[in-house]
C-alpha cells in the first residue's frame, strides 16, 4: 500500500515557478481583473506554442488562483498555466467611435492651421521664428 498523499491542484501550482514569478508581483490579497492562461500542451522546444485563454475574473488574487487550478486546460504536462494582471476593459460604443472620430479630425485641422501658419511666419522677413 502506497502512503503517498494526492497534492491539491492549488498545493501543485505552489510548488511552480509561474505561481513563484506570480508572487513576487502580487499580494495574494490584491484585487484585480486577472487573465488566466492554459497550460501550453507542447513542452518541448519544436512546433507551435499556445496558451488558451481560459477566462478573465475580477476578484482577490488567491481566490482566482483556488479557481483557475480548476479549470479544464490549466494543466496539461504538469507546470500550470500562468495568471496574469489585467486593467479593466474599455467601453467601446456608438458614441466613443463617433467622439473619437470627431477628436482626430479636429487634431488634424489645428495641426494643418499650424503648417499655415509656420509657413505664413517663414513668409515675413522681419519676425524670427519660433
Amino acid at each position: 500500500m502506497s502512503n503517498t498523499v494526492k497534492q491539491s491542484p492549488l498545493d501543485r501550482y505552489k510548488n511552480t515557478y509561474s505561481y513563484n514569478a506570480l508572487l513576487k508581483k502580487h499580494s495574494l490579497s490584491e484585487v484585480g481583473i486577472w487573465e488566466v492562461r492554459g497550460e501550453d500542451s507542447n513542452c518541448d522546444l519544436g512546433g507551435h506554442h499556445h496558451m488558451p485563454k481560459l477566462g478573465t475574473f475580477e476578484g482577490k488574487l488567491e481566490d482566482i488562483v483556488a479557481y483557475a487550478v480548476t479549470l479544464s486546460g490549466f494543466w496539461q504536462w504538469g507546470a500550470g498555466g500562468d495568471i496574469t494582471k489585467v486593467g479593466a476593459p474599455i467601453k467601446v460604443d456608438a458614441n466613443s467611435v463617433a467622439e473619437k472620430i470627431a477628436v482626430e479630425q479636429r487634431i488634424k485641422y489645428f495641426e494643418e492651421e499650424l503648417a499655415k501658419a509656420r509657413n505664413e511666419l517663414k513668409g515675413m522677413s522681419n519676425v524670427k521664428e519660433v
